[in-house]
């Protein structure tokens, strides 16, 4: 599986990424939980994956949380 990360987010030792992937020539968002093995970040199967032609529902989805939200109060904000 191959892919380009979108957005990562570090959260207790591991790291959530999302990224656009292909697999079995089939190309779609994934969204995973990754860890540290000694070497090198690995998959788990935590996550979910997301066919590539939802990516408009979900940007709209975000988009119109965050027109209505204030997020510099959002927990976790520096």
């Amino acid at each position: 599986m191959s892919g380009v990360v979108l957005f990562e987010h570090s959260h207790r030792g591991n790291v959530w990424r999302l990224e656009v992937a292909t697999h079995n020539g089939r190309t779609f968002l994934n969204w995973r939980k990754w860890y540290w093995d000694g070497e090198s970040f690995k998959p788990t199967r935590e996550g979910c994956t997301i066919p590539l032609e939802r990516l408009p529902d979900l940007m709209d989805g975000v988009a119109s949380w965050l027109s209505g939200n204030d997020t510099s109060e959002a927990e976790g904000t520096p």
